[in-house]
């Protein structure tokens, strides 16, 4: 750049180059526009997802539990059912964090941490992409698929939150070395693949970063074995590659990026063992999707070709195999183990099909960016005169710009997060639980708490632990499942189903109170309301109560001849009024 014999005085030709240099550097196209759209929705849906029910309430009662007692349960503390079941608690972390979240800003709380945490993971599997592809339009694409192939698992409040923005992080991280460590030596070649210089931050960031990373994962979510598998088949992947190509060991042996890869495995390992529970979580862990109870529960079945997931499954296998066949980019090894073992997690038990959809956007991304056709940027000036040529989609403008900046400022202000901020009223506290959260019965239940042994269904287990009387001996939660013995697990899914004998089931655990899912368990409503002895202390549209406690009775008599009272008032204070 020319300066001028007078100081601070650009030549005209500068001006002009300095005004193209801020063209082409902050104008936007359309799939800039496309993208603040995107991301612009998903932080207004993700701010507006409600709180479930089930087993979010479990953890934070975890969490409670663990910093009121300054320790991790030996037992679940919660389900006397399992008594002598000894707990690893693979989300402590995360269930400290709920608690504490819970704690200070409450269940709104709860829901800014979800919609922050997820929305800044889909952020970095956009940026994983774009390093990837170098291409805006097609890292949006690939946002878009991981999240209509995992639609089933995105609107989930549990600690697997803090599992997926660990394997966003890493996949940042392996989106960079790739453009590294892409190249392989060929059988005859005399160069040393080491000659490329690999940057410092890089080297950092696998030496030191993805280390942390598992460091953390480890204590947040038994998820961490996923990250596990993906560092060593990257691993074994570039191992094979270089064999293939010089069918020499010692060229395997000698190829840098075989060897960081193996390192930083090694240090991953050992990171992840710095948890309270060592060896034993990786066992547990591995072992977890084998326990008995689990085939029961609808997300850890196998997986079904009819169901949602399963059409979308197949739909990605199809979209992969004709990627591969267009595709001019090289099929990477590592790739096709990942998506491999992956796929036979999600056909054994549906709940992988989350962190299947990550690893196979992440490995088609760049077979995307061949098939699609790239475009060249055309730079428009506003309010010239100029001929706008070039594609319609390749068009960029500082206008654009502006539009692409006013999306996203009016996804934030008017998100549920940020309304506050701006002197608005909080989100309805209504609007934050589910809908179908029983929170009148937890307040009839604490006004009248049933002293012996419950009943009930194992998705409310949680929420009456966490909002229902202090030692509510509930009969199953959602977070005990696995915790409980066997033949407690059966006989609960016997007097669900209002199987032949369940009574004396339930005599059996001296069940004196019933809580019942009206919509969910018809058949066993109209069996408990037949029960000898038991009498009706509850009940509104969707939960019907039965207890033969003497405390609850009478409660229920009592509150019933209130509401007469009141209603028989009602009805002569309007006579009255309608008197002359």
């Amino acid at each position: 750049m020319s300066i001028d014999s007078h100081p601070g005085t650009l030549e005209p030709e500068t001006a002009l180059d300095k005004g193209q240099f801020y063209r082409e550097t902050f104008s936007m196209g359309w799939s800039h526009l496309i993208t603040c759209l995107w991301f612009a929705w998903l932080f207004f849906y993700f701010g507006n997802v409600h709180i479930f029910y089930s087993d979010i309430w479990g953890h934070v009662s975890y969490g409670d539990w663990i910093l009121s007692h300054q320790g991790l349960p030996q037992y679940d503390p919660f389900l006397s059912l399992a008594e002598g079941v000894k707990s690893i608690d693979a989300a402590w972390l995360s269930q400290v964090l709920f608690a504490k979240v819970y704690e200070f800003w409450g269940v709104r709380g709860l829901s800014h941490v979800f919609a922050l945490t997820v929305f800044a993971t889909h952020v970095l599997f956009w940026c994983a992409f774009y390093i990837k592809t170098g291409r805006v339009g097609v890292s949006t694409l690939g946002s878009f698929l991981l999240i209509l192939i995992s639609s089933s698992r995105i609107a989930i409040i549990r600690p697997e939150i803090f599992g997926t923005f660990c394997v966003a992080l890493l996949l940042v991280v392996m989106a960079w070395s790739e453009k590294y460590d892409r190249w392989l030596p060929s059988a005859d070649s005399d160069e040393n693949v080491s000659a490329r210089k690999t940057p410092t931050p890089l080297l950092c960031s696998l030496y030191l970063g993805i280390p942390l990373i598992f460091l953390a994962w480890a204590n947040l979510h038994g998820s961490f074995v996923v990250g596990l598998a993906i560092l060593a088949l990257q691993f074994l992947g570039r191992a094979l590659e270089v064999l293939w190509r010089t069918k020499s060991l010692i060229q395997v042996c000698t190829d840098p990026w075989v060897r960081r890869w193996l390192i930083v495995t090694e240090l991953s390992v050992c990171t992840a063992l710095l948890n309270p529970y060592h060896m034993d979580l990786f066992l547990n862990s591995l072992l977890f999707p084998r326990n008995p109870n689990l085939k029961d529960v609808l997300e850890w079945e196998p997986l079904e070709f009819r169901d949602a997931e399963g059409i979308w499954f197949c739909m990605a296998w199809v979209l992969m195999l004709g990627l591969y066949r267009h595709s001019r980019e090289r099929v990477r090894t590592a790739d096709v183990l990942r998506i491999g073992l992956l796929s036979l997690s999600v056909i054994m038990g549906v709940r992988m099909i989350g962190w299947f959809s990550v690893i196979f956007v992440y490995a088609m991304v760049n077979h995307l960016a061949t098939v699609i056709p790239r475009t060249t940027p055309v730079y428009l000036k506003a309010g010239s005169g100029e001929k706008k040529t070039g594609s319609f989609w390749a068009r960029r403008s500082l206008v654009m710009t502006s539009v692409c900046v006013l999306i996203l400022w009016f996804g934030f202000a008017f998100s549920n997060i940020a309304t506050p901020l701006f002197g608005g009223k909080p989100r309805d506290i209504n609007k934050v639980y589910s809908e179908g959260t029983p929170r009148k019965l937890t307040e009839f239940l604490r006004a009248h708490p049933p002293q012996e042994q419950v009943w009930n269904p194992q998705w409310w287990g949680d929420w009456l632990v966490w909002d229902g009387p202090k030692d509510l001996k509930v009969f199953m939660t959602t977070n005990a499942v696995h915790l409980a013995p066997t033949r407690v697990w059966r006989d609960y899914l016997g007097i669900a189903r209002a199987n032949r004998g369940w009574q004396s089931v339930a005599e059996r655990y001296n069940v004196s109170t019933f809580i019942v899912h009206k919509e969910k368990q018809v058949a066993l409503e109209k069996q408990v309301r037949r029960l000898e002895g038991f009498r009706p202390v509850y009940e509104d549209d969707l939960t019907l109560v039965m207890s033969r406690e003497p405390a609850l009775i009478e409660a229920a008599k009592a509150s019933e001849a209130t509401d007469k009272e009141k209603e028989s008032e009602q009805k002569s204070a309007a006579t009255e009024g309608d008197q002359p």
